[in-house]
């Protein structure tokens, strides 16, 4: 009964997250669709299909209603692919994402990895040509509101994305920073560092993985580069991830410890 109702509490709190983040994500989708339509709607359709059918297999293997939380990296996706990939190309990433990285485990909310940046790195292990890439800057100003309407709504842990960018000014000191570096790196903290399925839930655990998510970033950048390395953002986030149980069990079991240590 216990497990029942901790699974529709995670599919319900699943839905609501789906929901607000669909709805930041859809203003630079719709501009980077706007600004080059016939390029840019074969790979929204790919991304798109290849999301919704690999939820609804997984619905009637499971035999319940399907939750549309694949979206949310089909359209992360759509945002930083390469234009030179094909359709077939990243909807084959996208779903060997979706399968291994959440799926399987149940869905969002079970995993522990951002399903977004897992897909961009499988983009790139399986087509090495086909790193993901920065946004034109009118999808970045898209992408703004949307940002701080998760912040807000607690969908994105605010410690992450802001110790994120206080690792990535430590560890790229004191080279000089550019400008240009500042929203780009915001766009990847808070849609992708700061996923609420792959962050720690803790406090602490939050302060660290920004903290590990931003010097990682400045420590795998390819140097020389005039902008952002996407790259070196995703394979960052996804190290982070790996480590964010370990912090919220070293967070958890250091509280335990000092609770005791006060009783006794």
């Amino acid at each position: 009964m216990r497990g029942g109702y901790l699974a529709t509490l995670r599919a319900r709190a699943a839905r609501d997250a789906t929901a607000l983040r669909l709805a930041a994500l859809a203003p630079p989708a719709a501009v980077l669709f706007l600004s080059a339509p016939g390029a840019a709607w074969p790979h929204l359709l790919a991304v798109v299909t290849a999301a919704l059918a690999c939820a609804l297999v997984f619905a009637e293997i499971r035999g319940r209603g399907p939750v549309f939380e694949a979206l949310v990296p089909a359209l992360l996706m759509f945002l930083f692919a390469p234009p030179e990939a094909s359709p077939g190309q990243i909807a084959f990433a996208l779903s060997l994402a979706l399968v291994l990285g959440s799926l399987i485990f149940g869905g969002a909310g079970f995993g522990f990895l951002s399903i977004g940046a897992l897909s961009l790195a499988l983009l790139a292990f399986s087509f090495p040509p086909l790193a993901p890439v920065v946004p034109v800057d009118a999808v970045i100003w898209a992408a703004l509101p949307g940002g701080l309407l998760v912040l807000l709504a607690g969908l994105a842990p605010w410690r992450v994305v802001l110790a994120g960018a206080a690792g990535f000014a430590l560890a790229a000191w004191p080279a000089a920073l550019d400008p240009g570096y500042a929203l780009p790196l915001a766009l990847v903290l808070v849609h992708l560092g700061a996923d609420p399925f792959g962050a720690p839930v803790t406090g602490p655990g939050q302060w660290l993985s920004g903290l590990m998510t931003g010097g990682l970033v400045a420590a795998l950048a390819a140097p020389g580069l005039p902008g952002l390395d996407l790259s070196a953002g995703v394979f960052a986030v996804l190290l982070a991830n790996l480590f964010a149980p370990l912090m919220d069990a070293g967070v958890i079991a250091l509280a335990d410890w000092r609770e005791e240590a006060r009783r006794a």
